[in-house]
């Protein structure tokens, strides 16, 4: 970055390390899922119903297939080791080792999570992470949670943990959890426990490591590696051929140790699913996933394995803490035996807190924040961002057919939409959405968070911002993958943007330009672009007239489907977001050319004046079907009310506007973007003035001065290319800033606050 302030600190040191000298800073971090079960990945039922078929009650008695969770764990970029702390308080009925919410039947609103923790702070090599869990003194009311929410209605607001009482007075313990690196492959750890309460109070802290179960399911060259205990106490993890496997490749995960600074004994099992509790059968395993919970909480002391080996592995720690008073565990993660392995765990601890505050203290300057407050909100949010990279894997062709070692999944798979993603095979750390909600990726909000990581970690943006377009996620067709639940989805392409927006951010940083990584894009830009002309062209218009678009919950309709009647939405956003993809493809473009013939002197066929001219014209056609009178003489611009609405088009040929002044009608005016003097000179396909002279001559449009005029040069010298007219502009300005409209005292209302009083009805 330019501020020399932040390319002298630790933190920058190590992104330029892993990203040039090869050292791994990325391998491990807080990468292990808020949440798995519950998922559709781990959904092997015949109806499909992903809440009902793996709920919270089974998650600690019954292994995952594609992945693992638990309570601010970490483990490495492909989740063949995982740690996460579990705690005890004496009173609750089970372990907890994972956080606790609501599935999407028990929610008002949906799924829901029912704990009280905070994102502290973290670092984009996860060189340092901070995390602080609020754990009730008092049994925590897993049961009050269900049954209130339960009496709730859709109008109601939800019930949460705060309401039952358990967090009042203090009556908690502040559990705070710590990962420092020493070096990318050796991390300190370190669990601190506060009783807020006025009074002396139980607690049992569990360190735990386990290796994730890639044995179980049928696949030839993998065995199950124990972890078994060295002779000074700690915990050894042999080499492992991992759940690499599962990707058709046999990852050689190296041995490591496990140290923890507490005198106790460590416990063992297997991470193997307890068949005998949820299903009544039994398939020869002694030794099962839930062996800690059922030896600490129900006092089985049988459950546990007496040999000392496992491929999960804990040291139940106890102890009553004073009011007030802190107890701290150290335990270290390491490749590397240590004959004194916390000689310097506290100032390893201190020293990158320091240097994870330094780093955002660098940004000061950077963004020109006004005060501290900025700056806080900025690295809590950053932080929050980082602690959100989760690892996500789903092989969906084993899913679809099942695994060998397994009974056969149901066939209904083969009649529903996943038929059509069968050659998705995800295996990468996202940026999730929510990582206890919406724990896998969403292509939407995944490129919106990727142009945020473009400030903390512009190689982890370029990768976020791209990955759905590689081959192991596009459709044979060149469709992005949506999100789990329905791949088919349809999200408004926000590609071609978060593209230009992360190599500009990062041009702004570094001073240099990454002409490489707008080349890459490109290519797999344009095969998205097919798809996406090609689904727009289903009507005799160049309106879009059906599909998802992230915005659902502002319209009457779900616009995923057709309407009963035949009838068709014409959608006045999705005219927009077309016009979004192809214009931001356009400076891609041309930024392309102008470096081959600025720079390289080149200038090359590959960003011809064709491919220029094609992107021109397509915008050109979005802007005009959206804003000019046809034959029909009905458009998505609403003359009256000066306001873009989508527009229902029923089988007699008549329409009527579906009047809900919502984000819909305020979309168009995202789709603006502006050439430079420069930018002519590389290509005259920029020129609007003769594009528009020609568009008209071919097309025959009658009403141009409406619907095109407004394209091209201005007094600055710059050319506008913009969905909307400065005129329309003013008019729907007029709402956005109209308090009794959308402005708001928190931003812009995505429905107007007129439709509080005057429901929309059809």
């Amino acid at each position: 970055m330019n501020s020399s302030a932040f390319t002298q600190s630790a933190e920058y040191s190590r992104l330029h390390s892993s990203s040039v000298d090869a050292v791994d800073w990325h391998l491990w971090g807080t990468y292990l899922p808020d949440r798995q079960w519950g998922t559709v990945r781990e959904c092997y039922a015949e109806d499909g119903n992903a809440w009902k078929a793996f709920p919270h009650d089974h998650a600690r008695s019954r292994v995952y297939r594609w992945g693992e969770d638990g309570l601010f764990g970490w483990t490495d970029r492909n989740c063949h080791l995982c740690f996460a702390p579990a705690f005890w308080n004496g009173k609750d009925p089970i372990l907890k080792e994972r956080l606790f919410g609501l599935a999407n039947h028990e929610g008002n609103h949906g799924e829901d999570v029912k704990e009280a923790y905070y994102h502290i702070l973290n670092t984009p090599t996860y060189s340092y992470a901070k995390a602080l869990y609020v754990y009730p003194i008092s049994e925590y009311p897993y049961k009050q949670l269900i049954a209130e929410n339960a009496k709730l209605t859709r109008n109601d607001h939800e019930f949460e943990i705060e309401q039952t009482g358990v967090l009042s007075n203090n009556n908690v313990f502040h559990c705070t959890i710590e990962y420092a690196k020493d070096y990318f492959d050796d991390t300190f750890i370190r669990i601190s426990v506060k009783n807020l309460s006025a009074d002396p109070a139980y607690i049992a802290v569990l360190p735990t490591l386990w290796i994730r179960n890639s044995w179980k399911w049928g696949y030839p060259g993998i065995s199950k590696r124990n972890i078994t205990v060295n002779s000074d106490g700690s915990l050894f993890v042999p080499e492992l051929l991992g759940p690499g496997v599962q990707r058709f490749s046999q990852d050689k995960f190296p041995a490591h140790y496990f140290y923890c600074d507490q005198p106790n004994q460590w416990l063992f099992t297997d991470n193997e699913t307890n068949c005998e509790l949820l299903f009544a059968t039994a398939d020869g395993e002694k030794y099962t996933k839930d062996a800690f919970h059922r030896y600490l909480v129900n006092g089985e002391k049988q459950a546990v394995n007496p040999a000392l080996e496992g491929t999960k592995a804990a040291m139940i720690c106890e102890n009553t803490i004073s009011a007030g008073d802190t107890w701290v565990i150290n335990c270290r993660l390491s490749s590397k035996s240590h004959v004194n392995p916390f000689s310097d765990s506290s100032m390893i601890l201190a020293r990158r807190e320091e240097e994870a505050q330094d780093f955002y203290a660098s940004y000061q300057r950077i963004k020109n924040f006004k005060s501290s407050e900025d700056l806080s909100l900025f690295a809590a949010a950053s932080s929050g961002l980082l602690w959100s990279c989760k690892y996500y894997e789903l092989n969906l062709y084993r899913w679809l057919k099942g695994d060998p070692g397994q009974l056969a999944p149901p066939q209904s798979r083969w009649h529903s939409d996943y038929r059509n993603w069968k050659y998705l095979h995800a295996h990468d750390i996202f940026v999730m959405p929510d990582a206890w909600e919406y724990p896998y990726f969403c292509k939407w909000d995944l490129m919106f968070h990727a142009v945020a990581f473009a400030d903390l970690d512009p190689a982890f943006a370029k990768n976020q911002s791209g990955i759905l377009r590689t081959s192991r996620y596009v459709s044979p067709q060149a469709q992005v993958p949506a999100y789990e639940w329905a791949f088919s989805d349809v999200d408004p392409p926000l590609a071609s943007w978060a593209t230009w927006r992360i190599f500009t951010i990062d041009r702004n940083h570094t001073g240099i330009p990454d002409y490489r990584f707008l080349e890459e894009s490109i290519k797999t830009l344009l095969l998205e672009y097919g798809w996406w002309s090609n689904r727009n062209a289903r009507t005799d218009s160049a309106l879009f007239d059906g599909g998802f678009l992230g915005l659902d919950n502002i319209s009457p309709f779900d616009r995923r489907y057709p309407l009963s009647d035949g009838s068709r939405i014409e959608q006045a956003d999705g005219t927009a977001w077309m016009g979004l993809l192809t214009i931001y493809m356009l400076k891609i473009v041309v930024a392309l050319k102008q470096r081959a013939i600025n720079v390289l002197h080149n200038s090359s066929a590959e960003y011809s004046g064709e491919m220029v001219q094609r992107l021109v014209i397509s915008f050109m056609h979005s802007v005009s079907s959206l804003n000019s009178k046809e034959e029909r003489g009905y458009l998505n611009w609403d003359c009256q009310d000066g306001f873009y609405y989508d527009l229902l088009r029923r089988p007699d040929g008549t329409a009527e506007y579906i009047r809900v002044r919502s984000l819909t009608g305020i979309i168009p005016l995202l789709a603006v973007q502006s050439f430079g003097g420069s930018d002519l000179e590389v290509d005259k396909n920029l020129n609007m003035d003769n594009a528009i002279l020609s568009y008209v001559q071919v097309h025959g449009i009658d009403d141009y001065s409406l619907s095109l005029a407004h394209l091209g040069c201005y007094s600055t010298g710059r050319y506008l290319f913009a969905m909307v007219s400065p005129y329309r502009l003013r008019r729907v300005c007029r709402w956005l800033f109209d308090e009794s409209e959308f402005l708001s005292d928190y931003g812009i209302r995505s429905l107007s606050k007129f439709h509080e009083s005057n429901p929309f009805s059809m």
